[in-house]
């Protein structure tokens, strides 16, 4: 086989396989339910917390309150900030019986 052919053939391989890896991330997510914000004692940040019912957890996420984000070769990437911590522990609901 020819390099140029060669060549054709694994970049129609990688851009399947490209468009496959694209379409499996599009899947709905299992959502936490939000319950509150808090103050986070500097300007532009927040504690938020959320519930997780499946695993009966909530957690606190100390974030930014807007993400800054740029676009990329069409994606939209975040960019990083210096904020941020996440915090979970075991909720007390009732046991079910």
């Amino acid at each position: 086989m020819k390099p140029p052919q060669f060549l054709a053939i694994v970049l129609a391989c990688l851009t399947s396989l490209n468009a496959i890896a694209q379409n499996t991330q599009t899947k709905q997510k299992v959502q936490m339910q939000y319950i509150a914000t808090f103050e986070a004692g500097q300007p532009g940040a927040g504690i938020y917390k959320l519930y997780d019912a499946s695993d009966d957890v909530v957690c606190y996420v100390l974030m930014p309150d807007t993400a800054s984000r740029k676009q990329v070769d069409g994606k939209w990437v975040y960019d990083s900030n210096s904020l941020g911590s996440l915090s979970c522990l075991k909720a007390n609901s009732p046991v079910k019986k």
